[in-house]
């Protein structure tokens, strides 16, 4: 049986061994286009070479002049890139290295708040037996119960006033004559018409009975807000009745350890829940430098491109090509050299262009298995699937299953449905007298935080509302019959 820390902690070990890895690729990338650029630069110098040897001395010149401003251009806007890549790297380096601070102090509360409940859940017992017999306790226990009871009971009836609204309302709502008349607010003194219409209006509602309607009416509305609210009164009363319980529940747990437990385990609670959003700050921040440098390592910003560009539109010149060729005819044994200097450079720049591929595709691969990694600590963070309370029956979590997460064999959502199955949660120890229904336990052992209650409909919003159906009124005269 695996607790849900242990499993989120080994998650995310290997999401941070994930992320060294891709790293070390993404500086092996970076290391290879520099050296692609290198091996560029000393091809163009062979090429020059090559006219030395084959041209005139004022040709030469003009070649080494061409050659030499491509270079100093491609240098000027590496060097430029260089210092832009450091920036970067800095500001990645800085970034994780807080991270990593973070989350080495996330888990140094962690581990206080697991002892710390731990410690909790070998006082229930003892605490069960203090408050099993407290008159005061019971007392305030049995007045909490009725108070709930009473909420219910009032929810319900909110409820049951609602629905009886929007069916009865229906009629109401269908005619036309009497919508018209009610939101002019006739037979009310906002009323305010004189003459020819409002000698109308008197005739249509003698036509439909309008003014027994609006009474019926006034009060088919007025029940649910009237209900609404008193539900909402007796709700706040449950609520005060369970945090008085969950106090001496708390108390009597602090008498038993010797200090404030509860208040201990929620203001670690509190803690990392504050660095959890600093981490999932620093993640987000983390990522966009990480995708910055990746397009660094991999040669596609805009200054290598350009610097590329030089050099590869001198290599590709005519001139040079003719000076390959006229090179090859000749028996001299020297430019030959040069030439096969200029093939070895151009099989090298080969060479490391495929390991280059090669590493981008691989470093695709594991930017794609780092999100799905990411996924799946999202899910768990949001489900509190770290807390005291959860554990999973699957020990395959932790080895098996995160290795093939990892590799890429499963996707997170595979993973995700597998611990989802898996996943129970623990009840704390004793007899449930100490704390009913979770009344004023920490919210990482399954209670509801320092409101000592679960939220719950009696608490909800039952009035207002308008009324959509489509029911009609008959022979000019209401049929409803309903009276309140």
């Amino acid at each position: 049986m695996l607790t849900g820390r242990q499993t989120l902690g080994t998650i995310e070990q290997s999401m941070a061994d994930l992320r060294r890895e891709e790293a070390e690729l993404s500086k092996r990338i970076e290391r290879s286009t520099r050296s692609v650029t290198d091996l560029q630069e000393r091809q163009s110098e062979a090429y020059r070479d090559l006219a030395r040897f084959r041209l005139d001395t004022d040709a030469a010149g003009t070649l080494n002049t061409r050659l030499d401003s491509a270079a100093r251009e491609a240098r000027r806007l590496l060097d430029k890139r260089s210092d832009d890549y450091k920036v970067l790297s800095e500001q990645l380096r800085q970034s994780e290295s807080e991270r990593n601070q973070k989350h080495k102090q996330r888990q140094e509360l962690d581990t206080s708040r697991d002892t710390a409940e731990n410690q909790m859940d070998d006082l229930m017992e003892t605490v069960d037996g203090r408050l099993e017999n407290d008159s005061a306790y019971l007392a305030q226990r049995e007045t909490a119960e009725q108070a709930n009871a009473t909420a219910e009971a009032a929810a319900e009836k909110a409820r049951t006033a609602q629905q009886d609204q929007e069916q009865k309302g229906k009629a109401y709502d269908a005619d036309p004559l009497f919508v018209y008349l009610w939101q002019r607010g006739y037979g009310t003194p906002d009323y305010n018409y004189r003459g020819l219409t409002r000698s109308l209006d008197r005739w249509v509602a003698g036509l439909i009975r309008y003014d027994d309607a609006r009474a019926n009416y006034a009060m088919l509305t007025g029940i649910p807000d009237r209900m609404a609210r008193h539900a909402e009164r007796c709700a706040e009363i449950a609520a005060q009745e369970e945090e008085k319980l969950a106090e001496f529940s708390r108390n009597a747990m602090n008498d038993a350890a010797g200090t404030d437990l509860v208040g201990s385990i929620e203001g670690y609670s509190d803690e990392i829940e504050q660095i959890d959003t600093d981490l999932e700050k620093l993640d987000s921040q983390i990522e966009t430098l990480a995708g910055a440098l990746a397009e660094f390592s991999s040669g596609e910003d805009s200054d290598f491109q350009k610097a590329e560009g030089f050099l590869s539109e001198s290599l590709k010149a005519d001139d040079l090509n003719d000076l390959w060729r006229a090179a090859m005819d000749t028996p001299s044994p020297e430019d030959e050299k040069i030439v096969q200097r200029i093939e070895d450079f151009r099989e090298r720049v080969e060479q490391v262009a495929r390991e280059i591929r090669q590493d981008r595709e691989l470093q695709r691969d594991i930017s794609r298995r780092r999100a799905e990694l990411a996924d799946v600590i999202k899910r768990f963070r949001s489900k509190d699937y770290g807390s005291w309370e959860s554990t999973f029956s699957d020990d395959k979590l932790t080895t098996v299953l995160l290795g093939e997460l990892v590799k890429g064999a499963i996707t997170g959502a595979d993973y995700w449905a597998r611990a989802e199955r898996s996943h129970r949660r623990r009840k704390p120890r004793g007899r449930k007298v100490a704390f009913p229904n979770g009344s004023g336990l920490p919210k990482s052992m399954g209670g509801f935080g320092r409101s000592g209650r679960r939220s719950s409909g009696s608490g909800g919003q039952f009035g207002g509302g308008g009324f959509k159906g489509g029911g009609s009124f008959g022979g000019g005269g209401f049929k409803t019959g309903d009276q309140f």
